[in-house]
């Protein structure tokens, strides 16, 4: 696994625990902010059997991708690397529709760690595919800072939790690959014999300390190696955050990791309209509270020089939801005004309107200073 922080390219997966969460839009999007913002930045479309970053980035589905050189020999990995019309952004497709690609072998998903790893560039965005076969775990374990990506619908949650249950396992599993004593003790206690009693790795390590303490010692440092992320889109309110904070718990209860908040993206319906324009929204209407969310999710990850380690102003919020939630209740408010704006008040009403009107413009610009205060550091 690539420790993150160690690194000056820094190599983000982004994964969503079911399909429909948003989560190639969101690749997309913020690669391509990341690109605007001056960076070199590389999307990968691990997508196997069913890649559509090209569709998300409006590119045409015509350059060889990744199922082209599991089938000819003659292609390389760097000859994938091709230009897109977004600035400092580069992209590699995915199957580009070669049959057989979910399947590849332990060779080939090892050849294509090492080539992802050996990229140049600022930042490598890596779009998953959804659920959590070994194959997708394997590519979010490439480093300690993958992104999930969920909706605030209880069942895309629990989904969340169960693809990064299955992460931790494997990781773990992967680590005691060659102690067949160690491997059995994490076999046997990590089962969960029936619902209503889930395993919790912090117990599974200390009673490991009976088998082999160097082992359980080992386990703890693999543990809080990983540093997820959370991506909250689709929220229709800031009061949508509290579904995200019950993850939180309990993957900090039973996984003993601390999954932190990268940001929110509210519904919008230009997400919809941009899927048939020309150009994704971040690109055709960057003042829209879509892509100003995106953006902030953007300049998070390029103000933490240490990502995925926020540099957070601890003094001014206390964690990374508290923030997302200032975040949300400006965008709200923002957003109510401009739907208040495009209403036109009657005679009668008129007095009422204009008082409302200046109360929604001063929450906005409280609102607005306490992000702006809130901000890591300028804009690069």
């Amino acid at each position: 696994m690539v420790v993150t922080q160690r690194r000056q390219s820094k190599i983000v997966p982004i994964a969503g625990g079911k399909g429909g969460v948003g989560k190639t839009e969101l690749c997309a999007g913020l690669g391509i902010r990341l690109g605007q913002l001056g960076y070199r930045t590389v999307l990968v479309d691990l997508d196997l059997g069913g890649s559509n970053l090209h569709s998300a980035l409006s590119i045409k589905n015509k350059n060889p991708g990744l199922g082209n050189l599991f089938s000819d020999r003659r292609l390389t990995f760097a000859g994938l690397v091709a230009h897109t019309p977004y600035d400092n952004l580069s992209f590699v497709p995915g199957d580009v529709l070669v049959a057989g690609i979910p399947n590849i072998t332990f060779g080939q998903k090892q050849s294509l760690i090492r080539h992802i790893e050996a990229l140049e560039a600022d930042y490598v965005l890596l779009d998953l595919g959804s659920g959590a076969a070994n194959n997708v775990v394997d590519f979010f374990l490439i480093s300690n800072s993958g992104v999930v990506v969920s909706s605030p619908h209880v069942g895309s949650v629990l989904n969340a939790y169960s693809f990064l249950k299955n992460t931790v396992f494997r990781f773990l599993f992967r680590a005691f690959a060659k102690q067949p004593e160690v491997a059995r003790h994490l076999r046997k206690e990590i089962q969960e014999k029936r619902p209503g009693q889930p395993v919790q790795i912090g117990k599974v390590i200390e009673r490991m300390v009976t088998v082999d303490r160097e082992a359980a010692q080992k386990a703890r440092r693999y543990i809080d190696v990983l540093q997820p992320s959370l991506v909250l889109n689709f929220v229709r309110g800031s009061e949508d955050l509290n579904i995200a904070e019950s993850l939180r718990e309990l993957v900090h209860k039973n996984l003993d990791v601390t999954l932190q908040s990268l940001g929110a993206v509210m519904f919008d319906e230009r997400l919809a309209t941009s899927r048939r324009a020309t150009q994704p929204v971040v690109v055709t209407d960057p003042s829209s509270v879509l892509a100003v969310q995106i953006d902030r999710v953007a300049q998070k990850i390029v103000q933490s020089p240490e990502f995925p380690t926020l540099a957070l102003e601890r003094d001014m919020y206390e964690d990374s939801y508290e923030l997302t939630r200032i975040e949300l209740q400006y965008d709200e408010a923002e957003i109510k005004t401009v739907q208040a704006e495009t209403v036109a008040p009657s005679s009668g009403d008129a007095e009422e309107f204009i008082q409302v009107m200046a109360a929604q413009r001063k929450t906005i610009q409280e609102l607005q200073g306490t992000v702006r205060m809130l901000t890591m550091r300028g804009q690069r």
